[in-house]
């Protein structure tokens, strides 16, 4: 398949049939569970609550005892006993009588309502009702949130803090989560200089090393290796190797076009690396590569900050979502309004960097190019300016992706 060019969507179906999950799983507490991959169903294994409980502080009592109950016509109880939260009902409740109960507290046999404190005296011993009200009003019956044995939690999905507290509800203090997805990031170029040292005439700091390891671990991924290698062909050839030994995705940028220092392509033909796609038909970043070196999956970049970041979205997020065996990470197109009108003509797909907000979509009016990354700042999807469009005029529709 070598030298093949693709589209973004058949790039993507090349990538789902050799990125297959495997059932690695661990046990892991719910306070290290957050973003990790559910690997297994979660059931409720009793109701919740296990009991009816009172949705406010005041009294309960039978809602026939206060049929007649009102402001003038006041219905007085015995208060037989007080409840709060914890604790468990010592009697059940008769006719003529009350509990006096704390939100939260488990509503007593007998009692089928509870009355809010506004609307008694707040009597201790004897109670005056001024409020009638049904069966069954300010109740919160047993198995009100779930009931034992539904299901709660899919497997595959992500946990986040409502998926962790819905679990540690149903009683769970461990889940059994996928093993992360073990990634290399490798950023070749000999213009690149780590940040924090001094640049060489010719340098520029390296920001796609740690945007694409930051990402990664984002998307839940475990980022074993992340390093700078130089335009060197044995150096290259070293990194490659000791990656796709590490890991279960490499990520690399630099060196996929046709420049006499662009190596990586060259290097992982030379080690056998069986390519899926070298080319895509999609701007910024068409030199983008795919290919397999030692039963690992790797993903070649452009060195552009831009394009790598549109491809690190498009392909290296999409080969991860398939690694972890979650479909929430996927990339997804989802429709929009333009509010920026777009005017450059589009000989191929085209991703923009835009601001989402409520389905309207504004574009960043200067520093477009794809060596630009400052103006992704505050950015939260990439738009799709499809081939052929060579004018949007706001207030058109147009295909977005969520980052």
């Amino acid at each position: 398949m070598d030298g093949k060019t693709v589209t973004v969507n058949e790039a993507q179906e090349l990538i789902k049939k050799v990125a297959v999950r495997e059932e690695k799983t661990e046990e892991v507490s719910l306070m290290d569970a957050g973003g990790r991959i559910l690997a297994e169903e979660i059931r409720a294994w009793q109701d919740n609550p296990p009991f009816p409980r009172s949705p406010y502080d005041g009294y309960a009592l039978r809602a026939e005892d206060i049929r007649d109950a009102g402001k003038e016509t006041p219905v007085c109880l015995r208060v037989v006993e007080k409840l709060w939260a914890g604790e468990h009902p010592k009697r059940e409740i008769r006719p003529g009588e009350a509990a006096r109960i704390m939100t939260g507290a488990p509503i007593p046999n007998g009692a089928d309502t509870v009355v809010k404190q506004e609307e008694t005296d707040g009597g201790e011993r004897k109670v005056q009702i001024r409020k009638s009200q049904n069966a069954y009003d300010n109740y919160c019956p047993a198995g009100e949130d779930f009931r034992e044995g539904d299901l709660l939690l899919e497997k595959g999905i992500r946990l986040d803090a409502i998926r962790i507290g819905i679990a540690s509800a149903a009683g769970y203090h461990t889940v059994r989560v996928s093993k992360k997805v073990k990634i290399a990031v490798l950023t070749t170029g000999n213009e690149l200089c780590f940040p924090g040292k001094t640049l060489r005439p010719g340098q520029i700091y390296d920001s796609s090393l740690f945007m694409i390891a930051e990402r990664m671990r984002e998307l839940g991924g475990e980022v074993v290796l992340a390093e700078e290698v130089p335009d060197e062909e044995e150096t290259i050839r070293t990194s490659l190797r000791k990656a796709a030994g590490c890991a279960d995705l490499v990520v690399t940028t630099g060196g996929v076009s046709v420049g006499e220092k662009d190596l990586v392509k060259d290097v992982l033909k030379q080690e056998g690396a069986d390519f899926l796609f070298e080319r895509v038909f999609v701007k910024p970043g068409s030199p983008t590569a795919c290919s397999v070196l030692q039963g690992t999956l790797v993903v070649s970049l452009s060195g552009n900050p831009f394009a790598a970041a549109v491809h690190m979205e498009l392909f290296v997020r999409y080969a991860e979502a398939c690694l972890s065996g979650c479909e929430e990470l996927l990339p997804k197109e989802e429709q929009g309004i333009l509010m920026t009108a777009f005017q450059k003509a589009c000989k191929t797909d085209r991703y923009i960097r835009g601001k989402e907000e409520y389905g309207r979509i504004t574009i960043p009016q200067d520093k477009e190019k794809s060596g630009i990354l400052s103006s992704m700042n505050g950015c939260n999807c990439l738009v799709k300016i499809e081939k052929g469009r060579e004018r949007i005029e706001k207030g058109e529709q147009v295909w977005y992706i969520r980052i």
